[in-house]
């Protein structure tokens, strides 16, 4: 008897079924194992987020025994940023930089996630920079200025955070240490700080009434943000809390003189001559390297020369560093030329690579643009292929920018020395008048330091990236003018007639 032949064609059914499911199975597992190239470039992160591998390291030498300078930029197109922050040998106060710096980053990175959200087009910008403050005793306090800009809003916003260390012995002090606790010690601060704030008429019309008490009150959290050096005792408060957020965050300034009685021996100053003594020594044991101290140089590279040549009345160059700043440097523009007066912007490359269109406001305005490096960086500390690269990369994009030659350049911090000199080919242009602007920001100092040292053919140091120099410059070049100076920029005061 023969076999139902539906039976064999079953066997086979089964057979090819089976197969089937075995090779869709295998490529089931083959493709979750291989990259989907189209999905990962579609994927909406991807276009969210800037792109990480853009991102570079680098790990520099300051000025200042046991500190390092960290840099990380990226110049994604959306959303860059240019980081600078210090580094010790003492693990605590890296992990406490580093935290604050991490949580900005993450936080900007995120703001631009739902920013990109709502409108893809929208582009960002983060600039955190840092200023070492020295005391005697061996602290340092670092001034972290964190600058946050969007595309879609009008004004960015400023935040000022602070650290304190001393390399040496690891020692950080709250302000708490440095009134040793004294309850009493901090109403006297708290008083003194509030009379300061209501006798400045630039910030007069601008303060919240109602939460200066609040914010000066005394609380030990409302002074936590502090700077010590051996003239000051310097605060500082968020933007929008005791004044409206057209002036930013604001510094307050105590002289040393007014609060020394209050704080901890270690920070009591030195007596004057004591202090003068000391000077004069640091000078005399550092006459390897000309003027490494921050923001300290006191002598103008052939300036005694160029002053001679100078005839046809008092002439002296105003000089800004550090920008350009979209809001400072703009003000400071508008300031000069209310004055009919011309000036030298020493611009950093990373800055003018972020504001194009406000290096080349400034020079079409008429005034110099010239060189203060890429990223601020102490050449003497650098390699000198590292040393060029920091000049020529910032050159190459003024020029590019302007379309106007470079002159000229101002090392950062004032650092230089013969090696530096050896290998780079622009003249090197110092000052002779450091307004101090970037330690105080107190413009009434400001003008009181151009008041007690310009003199005919002066090279002046201010930086347009700090609004208490734009607020006193109206004034200072007012008590200028009326004392019968000129302004020029320091290709024209340094060249012969």
């Amino acid at each position: 008897m023969k076999k139902p032949r539906h039976k064999t064609r079953s066997i086979w059914i089964d057979i090819i079924f089976s197969s089937t499911i075995i090779l869709l199975t295998v490529a089931a597992i083959l493709l979750t194992l291989s990259p989907n190239k189209n999905q990962t470039a579609s994927t909406p992160i991807e276009k969210e987020h800037p792109v990480v591998d853009s991102i570079e390291t680098e790990v520099i030498d300051s000025n200042y025994p046991g500190i390092k300078i960290v840099t990380k930029t990226s110049n994604d197109k959306k959303a860059p940023f240019a980081i600078q922050y210090p580094q010790s040998t003492i693990d605590s106060f890296n992990e406490r930089v580093l935290n604050y710096v991490t949580n900005v980053q993450e936080e900007y990175m995120e703001t631009m996630k739902n920013k990109s959200l709502l409108d893809e087009n929208t582009k960002g910008e983060l600039n955190i920079s840092y200023e070492t403050l020295t005391h005697s005793s061996g602290n340092y306090s670092f001034v972290l200025v964190n600058n946050s800009n969007f595309s879609d809003s009008t004004k960015g916003t400023t935040e000022i955070r602070t650290f304190h260390l001393n390399p040496e012995t690891g020692d950080s002090y709250s302000i708490a240490d440095l009134l040793e606790g004294d309850i009493d010690r901090l109403r006297q601060l708290s008083a003194w700080v509030l009379a300061e704030i209501q006798t400045d008429e630039a910030l007069t019309k601008h303060l919240h009434l109602e939460q200066l008490e609040q914010y000066t009150e005394p609380n030990w959290g409302n002074f936590q943000y502090y700077a010590v050096t051996d003239d000051s005792l310097i605060f500082y408060f968020d933007e929008n809390t005791i004044a409206d957020d057209s002036v930013g965050p604001i510094i307050i300034s105590l002289s040393m003189n007014k609060s020394a009685n209050l704080l901890l021996d270690t920070f009591k100053p030195k007596s004057v001559e004591s202090s003068k003594d000391d000077s004069s020594l640091e000078k005399e044991e550092d006459s390897t390297t000309e003027n490494t101290e921050s923001e300290d140089a006191i002598e103008v590279e052939d300036s005694e020369e160029s002053t001679e040549t100078i005839t046809d009345g008092k002439k002296v160059a105003l000089t800004f560093d550090d920008g350009p700043d979209p809001k400072v440097t703009r003000q400071i523009v508008e300031i000069l030329e209310k004055h009919n007066a011309k000036a030298t912007f020493f611009m950093l490359g990373s800055r003018v690579e972020y504001y194009p269109e406000i290096a080349k406001e400034v020079f079409d305005a008429g005034h110099e643009v010239a060189n203060h490096t890429w990223n601020h960086a102490d050449l003497t500390k650098l390699t000198p292929e590292r040393m060029a690269k920091e000049i020529n990369e910032t050159t190459a994009i003024i020029e590019q920018v302007t379309g106007a030659e470079v002159t000229a350049y101002r090392p950062p911090y004032g650092a230089v020395n013969e090696k530096v000199r050896k290998h780079l080919s622009l003249p090197t242009v110092l000052w002779d008048v450091d307004t101090r602007d970037w330690e105080h920001r107190n413009s009434q100092k400001m003008i009181q330091n151009i008041k007690q040292n310009t003199k005919d053919g002066s090279i002046i140091l201010m930086h347009d990236i700090h609004q208490s120099t734009a607020d006193g410059l109206d004034a200072a070049l007012t008590y200028l003018e009326s004392e019968g100076y000129q302004f020029v920029t320091v290709s024209e005061l340094l060249s012969n007639p």
